[in-house]
C-alpha cells in the first residue's frame, strides 16, 4: 500500500524573556511592570516553496531575538518619540527609555493573547504564497497561555 502526502506543517518552540504591564479597568497585580518567561509554539501549514521549505525557521528566530529582553507596550501609550527615546504613559506611570529597549505592539493592550496575534502576523508578513495557515501559541507560564491562527 502506498502513503500520499496530503497536508505538510512545521512547529517550533521557543523561548524568550519579556516585560510588560497591562492596562485594566479593575485593581490588578498586572497593572505593574513584571516579565515573563514566555514560550511560544509555532506551526505553519503549507507546501513546499522552490527551497524545499514551507518557511525558514531563521526567520522566526530572529523574530524572537527581537523581543528577547525588551519591554513590550501598546502603541497607543506612547506619548512621545524624540531622539532615540520614547515616552510612554500608562496606569499613572510615565517611562522614558531607549527605542531600542521596547517593542511596540499595534495592540491596544499588551495581553498574552495580543501578543500572540502579533506574532502571527510577523511570520505572515514574511510567508511566501505556499503559506495557507499559521498557529501561534504564546505561553505566558506553564498553566496559561492564548493561541491566535491566521488562514488564507
Amino acid at each position: 500500500m502506498k502513503f500520499a502526502v496530503i497536508e505538510r506543517k512545521i512547529g517550533w518552540h521557543k523561548d524568550f524573556d519579556s516585560s510588560h504591564f497591562l492596562a485594566l479597568p479593575y485593581e490588578s497585580k498586572c497593572l505593574r511592570i513584571h516579565g515573563h518567561t514566555y514560550n511560544v509554539d509555532v506551526e505553519v501549514w503549507g507546501e513546499l516553496n522552490e527551497n524545499g521549505m514551507i518557511f525558514d525557521f531563521n526567520h522566526l528566530s530572529n523574530l524572537v531575538r527581537s523581543i528577547d529582553h525588551r519591554i513590550l507596550v501598546s502603541g497607543e501609550w506612547i506619548v512621545e518619540k524624540n531622539a532615540g527615546r520614547i515616552i510612554i504613559e500608562k496606569n499613572g506611570k510615565r517611562i522614558e527609555l531607549p527605542e531600542s529597549e521596547a517593542v511596540v505592539l499595534d495592540k491596544p493592550n499588551v495581553t498574552a493573547e495580543y501578543i500572540a496575534e502579533w506574532f502571527a502576523e510577523r511570520i505572515a508578513e514574511k510567508a511566501g504564497d505556499n503559506v495557507r495557515k499559521i498557529s501561534v501559541k504564546i505561553w505566558e507560564d506553564p498553566r496559561s497561555y492564548a493561541e491566535v491562527t491566521l488562514v488564507r
